[in-house]
């Protein structure tokens, strides 16, 4: 007995000079960086601070599995997945000069052969094309003529380098010129011909004929997500705010639960496919007619002012 106690000691007397320390608990000696007892099993503070630490850790590295997992489940963004659209499209305004090019630019790398084939402008002039980047330009052979307004559209068969349409289907805008001062029209003509501004044939929403009775009614009907519907979302916010006394604003996210947007649809772009961004005007005209005029694409905020005030002039007339 007197034997195992002394080799004992001597155990412990070597265990000490290595360092080691008595546990608080139970007495044996444990290395001085333990953070459990061998012996009786428990733990120290330390110990009890780097197994929290641990656990936060693996709770953490576990939340993130799980959200990339689910971020792989449901397919992770891609922006090259994502629809191309237009950024910008110039001249635009009332005062356009009559040796301006026309240029559109586009979010994506785009096919270009595609883009210049769905690409028109009226009236119809002749040019040529050329690109920078992103950036189409056309250049019209000849100088514009004076006074006139022209439309020009990029058509839905305008695909990027990966054959995906415009996120909008079609692109549209106008510009009128000016460099020789001529004035823009006070009061459009009305009729049903094509070289009418205004329109008095179709069957209205009867909340939009209830509101016109005491005032021009603005309407923008669009989606979300679609950049020229936030473009022109932004220029109907300005051209409402500065009228806000005398015209009615709209403002209609299309989708299956918006009866007011499908109504528009119907009214005023009735030949399907429905493009957006789509705005229209309504104003009350000769003989208590119901006029309108409704555009597909951008309008500039210099052109849809000069529509308002047209539309003003005929409510105040009449």
């Amino acid at each position: 007995m007197a034997r195992a106690n002394l080799k004992r000691k001597r155990e412990e007397k070597e265990l000490k000079d290595k360092g080691y320390v008595e546990c608080y608990h139970c007495d044996e000696l444990v290395k001085p960086s333990a953070l459990k007892c061998p012996h009786c099993g428990k733990w120290y503070s330390s110990g009890k601070q780097a197994l929290a630490v641990s656990l936060v850790l693996i709770i953490a590295l576990s939340l993130v599995s799980v959200y990339y997992f689910y971020q792989d489940s449901q397919g992770a963004y891609d922006p090259s997945s994502a629809a191309p659209t237009v950024l910008s499209a110039n001249p635009t305004g009332l005062t356009v000069s009559t040796d301006s090019s026309i240029a559109v630019t586009f979010s994506k790398d785009m096919d270009k052969a595609s883009v210049q084939a769905a690409f028109s402008i009226s009236p119809s002039i002749p040019g040529s094309f050329s690109w920078s980047g992103r950036t189409m330009t056309f250049a019209p052979t000849n100088p514009l003529a004076d006074g006139s307004v022209y439309t020009a559209t990029v058509g839905s068969s305008a695909v990027d380098a990966t054959g995906k349409t415009l996120d909008c289907g079609v692109y549209t805008w106008r510009f009128t010129t000016t460099a020789g001062g001529a004035t823009i029209p006070t009061i459009r003509t009305i009729g049903t011909g094509d070289n009418n501004f205004w329109s008095i044939s179709t069957s209205h929403p009867s909340w939009a004929l209830s509101e016109v009775q005491s005032r021009p009614v603005l309407i923008l009907t669009h989606t979300t997500g679609c950049a020229p519907c936030v473009t022109m979302g932004e220029i109907c916010e300005d051209v409402s705010s500065a009228y806000s006394s005398q015209i009615k604003y709209y403002d209609l996210t299309s989708g299956v639960n918006e009866p007011q947007a499908t109504d528009c649809f119907a009214a005023y772009d009735p030949v399907p496919p429905n493009y957006v961004p789509l705005t229209t005007i309504l104003t009350k005209g000769p003989n208590n007619q119901i006029l309108w005029h409704s555009w597909e694409g951008v309008i500039d905020e210099a052109t849809l002012s000069s529509w308002i005030d047209d539309a003003i002039t005929y409510h105040n007339n009449n």
